[in-house]
C-alpha cells in the first residue's frame, strides 16, 4: 500500500478540489448544473456534499485555473481533507471501493471567505506536514528530506504555539481584504516589523481584520496574546496581564516603575517570537474636546506609559511584534514609522464593491440588483453600515434597493451613530468647526476656500494640523480635483467628509442649532449662539447666498430646510408664529459688531425666507450681515 503523499503537489491538488467545491456551492460556476452534485450549506462554515467521484473530477475541469483532476487524484484529495487537515467528515456507511461520496466540509471561515479558507489550507498543510513522523515520505530528494527534517525538529523544539485570545471576538463572516492581509503578512511575517498600527473609522472592520490575520499567521509565532483596551486599563495592569500570559503564570511584575516593567516585558519579547494585539487603542488616548486646536495622538493623564511602551517596542532590539487597532494614530507611530523602518501604519478604508456584494449575497440578495453598487459607494463600503441598511431594506422596502435609493437619504443605526459621536466628541473646537463647514459645503473644497469660510481663521499651520488630524481619524478624504475644479480652486487639493460622517455632522449641527435657538430665547442672551454665529447655513458667496439683502431669490439648502423642519417640530405651530418667536432674537443682535454677530444675522434672515415670511415686516436695521 502506497504511503500517503503530503508534498507540494498533493497540497495543490487538495487545494484545487476545495476551491472548486466552494465555487460550485456558492453558485459561481457556469454550466455546472448538469453535474450531479448535491450541495447544501448546513451553516455558514459547514457544507454537505453528495456525489460521485467522476462528477468531482468534471467539476475541477469547470473551475479555472488549475486543470482537471483524475479520479485517483480526487480520492487522494478527499482523504487529505479528512485524515490530514481534519475538515472533512465522511458520512458514508460503506467506504471500501465506493464511488459514491457523502461528506461534510467543516471550513475554518465563512462560505464566502474563499481566499481566507484556501490560505488557511496552505498554512495548516505546512504546519501539519512539519509535524509528521520522521519516517513518513514526502515529495523531494532524500537530501531535501534530511535537511527538512532537521529544520523541523529545530522548529518543533522552538515553537509550542501558545495562544491567549483574551477578549478577541468570534468572527463568523469575513469579506475581501486580500490586499490588507497580504500587506500585514509582508510587514509582520516576512519583514519582521516590530510595531504595526491598523487605523480606521468605527465600524470599518479593524478588529475583524486583526482577528482573521492572527488566525492565519498564528503558527509563525511562539506566543500570541490578544488584549482589548476598551476599558482603558492602566499601563501596569496591561503589563502584568501580558507578563502573566507570556510566562504562563510563572512571573509577575517585580517593580511599580513603568520603565522597569516594560524592560521585564521586553525580556520575553527578545527570548521568544511573540505577537501581541492591542485592540481599541484609542480608549487610552486623550480627547481634544474643549481644546482650541488638536494635539495628535496624546494620552490621557496617567496613561503616558503606553507611549513609552510603543517607543521602546518600536525602537529596541527584539524578535516580536505589537499590532494595535485604533481610530486615531498614536504620536509614537508617526515619529517612528517609515518605508524602510520596522514600524508601519495602515489606514483601513471601506470594502471594495466586489467584496461588499458578498454581504448582500449572504443576506439573500443575488448580487446583481439595480442600484447595489451605488448603495455600496453611498455608504463608503463600511461593513457595519451596510449590514444595518440591508436589514432596513429587507424589512421596510421589501428588499427593493432602487426604492430605498429613491428616498434620497442615508440611514445611521444607533450603534454607528454612537461610534461617530464618540469620535467627533474627541475633536478640538477647530476640528469640529472644520467638520461642520465641510458638511455645509457638501462638495470638496480647497484649503483656501475653507479659510475664507471660517469666521476667525487660525494660522495656516494650525489649520493644516487640524486637517491632518481629521484625516488620521478617517473622518475626511482628500480628493484630486477634476480639470474644471482645478481651474476654480487654483489646482489645490480638495477636502470633503466621508458620506457617513457627512450625514452625522448635518444631524448633529441641526440638533445643536435648535438647542442654541431655544437657549437664546429662554435667556434672552446672545451668548448661547456658537454654531449659528460661526457657520453659515448656506455656502458663503454662493448663488443662493447673496452678499446683500437686495436679492431675495434665496433657494433653501438642505441645512436651512432641515433647521426649518426642526423649528416646526420644536414649536408645533404654523410658520407665522415660528417667525414671531424667533424675531425676539433680532434686538439681541442689533448694534453689535460684525465679528460678534458673525453669521447669526444672515442665518436668521435665511430662516425667515425658508419659512415663506416677508422679512421686511421686521426690523433688520443695525444688524450686521455676513
Amino acid at each position: 500500500m502506497a504511503r500517503p503523499n503530503y508534498g507540494p503537489q498533493a497540497k495543490q491538488r487538495t487545494k484545487r478540489l476545495l476551491e472548486a467545491l466552494l465555487a460550485y456551492a456558492n453558485h459561481e460556476l457556469e454550466d455546472a448544473e448538469r453535474l450531479k452534485i448535491q450541495s447544501n450549506w448546513n451553516s455558514e462554515k459547514s457544507l454537505i456534499v453528495k456525489t460521485k467521484i467522476r462528477f468531482l473530477s468534471e467539476l475541477t475541469a469547470l473551475a479555472p485555473p488549475g486543470g482537471k483532476l483524475n479520479s485517483e487524484q480526487i480520492k487522494e484529495a478527499l482523504h487529505r481533507l479528512e485524515d490530514f487537515l481534519g475538515i472533512l467528515e465522511d458520512n458514508r456507511v460503506k467506504t471500501q471501493g465506493a464511488d459514491d461520496w457523502h461528506f461534510t466540509l467543516k471550513l475554518w471561515y465563512g462560505r464566502h471567505d474563499q481566499q481566507a479558507n484556501l490560505k488557511r489550507l496552505e498554512v495548516e498543510w505546512e504546519r501539519r506536514r512539519e509535524q509528521k513522523p520522521k519516517g513518513e515520505e514526502r515529495e523531494g530528494t532524500k537530501a531535501d528530506s534530511r535537511e527538512s527534517t532537521s529544520a523541523i525538529q529545530n522548529l518543533k523544539s522552538k515553537i509550542p504555539n501558545q495562544i491567549d485570545w483574551g477578549e478577541a471576538p468570534e468572527v463568523s463572516s469575513f469579506y475581501g481584504r486580500t490586499e490588507e492581509l497580504h500587506q500585514l503578512e509582508q510587514w509582520i511575517v516576512h519583514e519582521r516589523c516590530k510595531l504595526i498600527a491598523l487605523l480606521g473609522i468605527g465600524g470599518i472592520g479593524k478588529t475583524t481584520l486583526a482577528v482573521m490575520f492572527t488566525e492565519q499567521i498564528q503558527e509563525q509565532f511562539e506566543c500570541v496574546v490578544w488584549r482589548s483596551l476598551k476599558s482603558a486599563p492602566p499601563i501596569q495592569t496591561l503589563l502584568e496581564s501580558l507578563l502573566q500570559s507570556l510566562s504562563q503564570g510563572k512571573e509577575t511584575l517585580v517593580s511599580e516603575d513603568v520603565h522597569q516593567s516594560i524592560s521585564q516585558l521586553l525580556h520575553y519579547l527578545r527570548q521568544r517570537r511573540c505577537l501581541v494585539i492591542l485592540d481599541e487603542f484609542e480608549a487610552i488616548l486623550s480627547s481634544h474636546e474643549g481644546q482650541t486646536s488638536p494635539q495628535l495622538g496624546q494620552y490621557q493623564e496617567g496613561y503616558e506609559g503606553y507611549g513609552e511602551l510603543l517607543r521602546r517596542v518600536g525602537g529596541e532590539r527584539h524578535q516580536s511584534c505589537i499590532l494595535l487597532t485604533s481610530r486615531e494614530k498614536p504620536g509614537e507611530i508617526t515619529g517612528l514609522e517609515g518605508e524602510t523602518l520596522p514600524v508601519h501604519s495602515h489606514l483601513l478604508w471601506g470594502l471594495q464593491a466586489k467584496d461588499a456584494i458578498d454581504i448582500f449575497k449572504e443576506r439573500g440578495f443575488s448580487g446583481s440588483e439595480n442600484g447595489l453598487i451605488q448603495l455600496i459607494h453611498l455608504y463608503g463600503g463600511n461593513p457595519l453600515a451596510l449590514k444595518v441598511i440591508i436589514t432596513m431594506i429587507q424589512e421596510i422596502c421589501n428588499g427593493n434597493i432602487s426604492y430605498f435609493l429613491q428616498q434620497n437619504t442615508l440611514v445611521l443605526s444607533d450603534r454607528l451613530r454612537t461610534l461617530l459621536k464618540q469620535q467627533v466628541n474627541r475633536l478640538s473646537e477647530l476640528e469640529k468647526e472644520v467638520v461642520y463647514w465641510l458638511a455645509i459645503e457638501r462638495q470638496p473644497i480647497s484649503l483656501s476656500r475653507l479659510r475664507e469660510d471660517l469666521l476667525l481663521p487660525p494660522s495656516q499651520s494650525r489649520l493644516l494640523e487640524a486637517l491632518a488630524s481629521l484625516e488620521r481619524r478617517s473622518l475626511i478624504e482628500k480628493v484630486t480635483p477634476a480639470p474644471l475644479e482645478k481651474m476654480a480652486e487654483g489646482g489645490e487639493t480638495l477636502f470633503t467628509l466621508q458620506p457617513l460622517v457627512m450625514k452625522y455632522a448635518i444631524e448633529e449641527f441641526i440638533e445643536q442649532a435648535l438647542d442654541e435657538i431655544d437657549a437664546v430665547l429662554e435667556t434672552q442672551d446672545f451668548e448661547p449662539f456658537k454654531l449659528l454665529r460661526n457657520h453659515s447655513l448656506i455656502k458663503p458667496n454662493s448663488p443662493s447666498n447673496p452678499d446683500s439683502r437686495g436679492d431675495r431669490s434665496i433657494a433653501p439648502t438642505q441645512m436651512v430646510t432641515r433647521l426649518k423642519n426642526g423649528l416646526q417640530q420644536m414649536f408645533r405651530c404654523d410658520d407665522n408664529l415660528i417667525a414671531e418667536e424667533i424675531s425676539a432674537i433680532l434686538p439681541l443682535l442689533r448694534g453689535k459688531s460684525a465679528i460678534t454677530v458673525g453669521y447669526a444675522g444672515g442665518n436668521l434672515l435665511k430662516l425667515f425666507e425658508a419659512l415663506g415670511i416677508n422679512s421686511d415686516a421686521y426690523d433688520w436695521q443695525d444688524i450686521p450681515m455676513r
